[in-house]
């Protein structure tokens, strides 16, 4: 019994001396500042089929109508179920307000659009899958530019790069058969 207690007695001796075995506010920094800079370092990703989709969407830009730069996505996604629309909602030019791994947050965010007076925003999904909030889907690219200007002035939610853009939809109908 002795043997037990002195061993006891030992370990709590050398954790009070050893600053590792202590948790700090230091050690979570560190902690978190490596998890973070892993999570930047895309090189990981490159090696994986995240980073062969990633590769294969197509950018470019447009000029919208207050004369800011826009980015124009091409990528093949398809409508969520469950997420407020249905296959024929989705048109070529779609205007994306946000982009999210998780489900849960997308329809958060169209609940949101929904009760700021959007009725029609619907989620859309890509292979990876991210979510991507779609606010319109037009056929015609001046139109999802006028819908992106009006919701940018109205400043109905904070967006955050890479939203705003506009995704062209046009190889969806591969993606949702």
């Amino acid at each position: 019994m002795k043997k037990i207690t002195l061993i006891i007695a030992s370990c709590a001796i050398l954790c009070a001396l050893l600053p590792s075995c202590k948790t700090t506010e230091a050690n979570y920094r560190a902690a978190y500042e490596k998890a973070m800079a892993g999570r930047e370092n895309s090189e990981d990703i490159d090696s994986t089929i995240y980073g062969k989709v990633r590769r294969e969407i197509q950018k470019s830009s447009v000029t919208a109508p207050d004369g800011s730069e826009v980015e124009l996505r091409r990528q093949l996604v398809k409508v969520t179920p469950d997420g407020g629309g249905i296959r024929e909602n989705l048109r070529r030019y779609c205007v994306v307000v946000g982009q999210f791994k998780q489900v849960f947050n997308a329809k958060s965010l169209r609940e949101r659009l929904v009760d700021a007076g959007y009725p029609g925003a619907f989620i859309v999904q890509t292979s990876e899958p991210y979510y991507y909030i779609v606010l319109a889907s037009t056929p015609e690219m001046k139109e999802a530019l006028a819908e992106l200007t009006a919701f940018r002035n109205k400043g109905v939610i904070a967006m955050r790069e890479p939203v705003p853009f506009i995704l062209d939809a046009t190889a969806a109908g591969k993606a949702t058969r």
